[in-house]
């Protein structure tokens, strides 16, 4: 089979398209499955630059990147059909249930059945890949926002952003601010934010860039390094964004570099634990009459309702699968190079996906 190999940790131009054998033998708790897509994530290019390699390295090279995946059910290995709710035939997606996306990118994969479900026939592979992985963690977000709530979402044009704007539109939310490199996008379909700005070009924390005198009662940051800018306010006339006294919180799924370094234990502690911690204690104690509570918001969620309602409502035409442009992108040494490297630059418009069938 074909299969997208790594021979090491690096780049995006350490990847190519290899000839190599097909899995013989499925494993206890996995399924194989003739792959359709695959949707990348910031965790692919993660794992392939081998700055968290302690944690979520690959047992050994070469290794097949690409974790979240749409295809078709080759064998069942030990599962129940009868539990998991598909069979062989059935067309699935999929989001990487182990610790760290890899196996995906060949024409046959092999893959745990944890985060799967049967893909609607109106909707495409290329389509399901992209909601299976960012489409259910946006859902996941949008829960811990109100339909009262006035929101800015800081990277509204990725693949979160994209899906979880929709969501909020939804929701009804009493009024939805988007910001991206493409401000002009965030207020057409399937998007639908009422306002949008360009952060090349201008200051996103200056409430009169708004062109309105009312805080938000959310900022919810998809990018990261904002929290620090926002600390930097404190002193402005007017608020972005309510206090915590006030109800007004900053949600965010990434820390401050979101392409950071893992070697050890305290490592991820420094990155996650300890900023989060302080920043959640200090904004809600100290500064919480002038700063919005913050939450590290992790949504990578395990709940296959989750998955279950994002492709029901993909399948009744009420969210649209947000891919880039530039994409589905073919499955040769050059179409996943140069996908990856979108996926890298971070500066997607919308989920980066990979078409391995047709």
């Amino acid at each position: 089979m074909r299969a997208v190999q790594s021979q090491a940790y690096g780049s995006y131009k350490n990847l190519s398209v290899d000839i190599i054998p097909k899995p013989a033998l499925v494993p206890k708790g996995k399924i194989l499955v003739e792959t359709c897509a695959v949707a990348l994530a910031p965790g692919d290019v993660r794992v392939l630059s081998g700055k968290c390699k302690e944690f979520n390295g690959p047992p050994s090279f070469p290794y097949i990147p690409g974790g979240d995946c749409c295809g078709i059910v080759k064998d069942m290995g030990d599962n129940d059909p009868a539990l998991l709710g598909f069979d062989v035939g059935d067309r699935i997606a999929a989001r990487f249930g182990d610790k760290a996306p890899r196996d995906c990118l060949a024409e046959y994969a092999l893959i745990s059945p944890t985060m799967a479900n049967i893909v609607p026939d109106n909707v495409s592979s290329e389509d399901a890949a992209a909601l299976a992985s960012s489409a259910t963690i946006a859902m996941h977000l949008s829960k811990r926002i109100q339909k009262d709530e006035r929101v800015l979402v800081i990277g509204a044009g990725g693949g979160v952003g994209s899906h979880l704007c929709q969501f909020l539109k939804m929701k009804g939310v009493k009024f939805l601010a988007g910001v991206s490199r493409d401000p002009d996008r965030l207020t057409e379909k399937p998007i639908l934010c009422d306002k949008a700005l360009d952060y090349t070009t201008n200051d996103i924390l200056d409430l009169d860039n708004w062109k309105t005198s009312d805080p938000f009662d959310t900022i919810v940051d998809l990018g990261g390094s904002i929290w620090p800018v926002l600390l930097s306010n404190q002193g402005r006339e007017k608020k972005i964004v309510k206090s915590a006294k006030e109800g007004g919180r900053f949600l965010t799924t990434t820390p401050d570099d979101a392409w950071f370094e893992l070697h050890s234990f305290f490592d991820a502690l420094a990155v996650f634990l300890f900023p989060s911690l302080w920043r959640a204690c200090y904004s809600r104690a100290w500064k919480r009459s002038s700063l919005p509570s913050y939450t590290y918001a992790m949504s990578l969620d395990q709940d296959i309702d989750i998955m279950n309602q994002t492709l029901f409502l993909a399948s009744a035409d009420n969210l649209e699968a947000c891919i880039d442009p530039r994409g589905p992108f073919d499955f040769t040494t050059e179409g996943v190079q140069e996908a990856f490297k979108v996926q890298e630059s971070r500066h997607a418009q919308g989920k980066v996906v990979i078409s391995v069938k047709s």
